[in-house]
């Protein structure tokens, strides 16, 4: 029922706002009939943008061509982790003004000033968490594509509302794929070796909260508590990858969104698994010098509710539970979505794996795609 707040917050912030949505068939739920007696009652002059997808340069860029000249103060987004990428973009370069590319990591050859509007974000799957983190994911898809941030401490929402009734139509499929995007961060965070005993904290939080729930959700979204659990995880994976950064399945994330349309959170959920098998794997055979086996046995511990077992055995019940999971959620392999064993080595060479615990050779990488293909 968070939503309801909205009527009190937006007083604060803005008179004129710019109301970021996802499909428009948005505007044939209760949702959006509550958002408009709310800005009725406000008086406010709202104006409207839609993100079918995960925006583009070109997306943001006519947007604000658009909205320019109509002195909007306040942005809010509500929807999937693309549509407040896409309001926090818009946030920021309805101040910077000029094209979004200018400011991409990797991309653009300037610094954001960090200036924006107000942002309001209110998720409505529970998945990227960016109602809590500093960047904005933008996309160009193609054979030269990219998937890249804009990115300043800034540009954290002023205000997540997170309602997990704003979850319960999410169709299952959306579902799978935000909840295996949220474990994963939650999992790569806790393990990164950039995290802290804080960052650490709040990933274990979200990791129990999340794997108690993660089939239910995806068996019977109309349960409001596992979309609560789902929703709390989520915020807790958008403010641990904030501060502590991901790991090895993010970086294929990364590279394959930007050559191929694949929905972020499937990525995630067909490699995890396999990755974290083979960081296992690394760390036992190359001695670890990072904690990140007792980790995996802290893993293994919440995931399995066991007591008196041995770390190997914690170890091996969490990687192996990561491939129960892959399997009876019918994650999809790479191939359905147009990947192929050609283009292996051109996605192995845009992979990062900054903070992974053991850094995979490209070999590694490879075969690691080969396996889910």
């Amino acid at each position: 029922g968070k939503l309801s707040q909205l009527q009190e917050e937006i007083a604060l912030l803005g008179s004129r706002p710019l109301l970021v949505s996802g499909s428009r068939s948005f505007i044939e739920s209760d949702s959006y009939k509550e958002l408009q007696s709310i800005f009725a009652k406000l008086n406010l002059s709202v104006a409207t943008a839609h993100i079918g997808s995960e925006p583009s340069p070109e997306q943001i860029d006519d947007i604000v061509t658009t909205h320019q000249e109509s002195k909007r103060d306040v942005v809010i987004a509500i929807g999937g982790g693309s549509v407040l990428d896409a309001g926090k973009a818009l946030s920021a370069m309805l101040v910077e003004k000029g094209s979004v590319i200018r400011f991409l990591e990797g991309r653009g050859t300037e610094q954001p000033t960090g200036r924006k509007l107000p942002f309001i974000a209110i998720p409505t799957t529970s998945g990227t968490g960016s109602e809590a983190t500093s960047n904005a994911v933008i996309s160009s898809v193609g054979a030269d594509g990219f998937k890249k941030s804009l990115r300043h401490t800034n540009y954290i929402p002023e205000l997540a509302l997170v309602d997990p009734n704003l979850t319960l139509s999410c169709p299952r499929e959306l579902t799978v794929a935000c909840s295996m995007d949220c474990f994963t961060q939650l999992v790569e965070g806790y393990l990164s070796t950039n995290g802290s005993r804080i960052t650490d904290a709040l990933a274990l939080d979200g990791i129990r909260v999340v794997h108690r729930s993660l089939q239910l959700v995806c068996t019977n979204g109309r349960s409001i508590g596992a979309r609560t659990d789902l929703a709390y995880g989520a915020l807790l994976s958008g403010i641990v990858l904030a501060n502590a950064g991901l790991g090895t399945v993010h970086g294929f994330a990364s590279a394959i969104g930007g050559y191929f349309t694949v929905p972020h959170g499937v990525v995630c959920g067909t490699l995890m698994a396999t990755a974290n098998k083979l960081t296992l794997k690394s760390l036992r055979s190359q001695g670890d010098k990072t904690n990140s086996l007792q980790k995996y046995t802290t893993l293994g511990r919440i995931c399995s509710g066991a007591e008196k077992k041995s770390d190997t055995w914690f170890q091996n019940f969490f990687t192996d539970e990561l491939e129960r999971l892959t399997d009876e959620l019918a994650i999809p392999k790479l191939g359905a979505f147009g990947v192929k064993t050609d283009d292996i080595d051109k996605i192995v060479a845009q992979t990062g794996n900054k903070y992974n615990p053991v850094r995979l050779a490209e070999n590694e990488l490879a075969e690691l795609l080969q396996s889910r293909m």
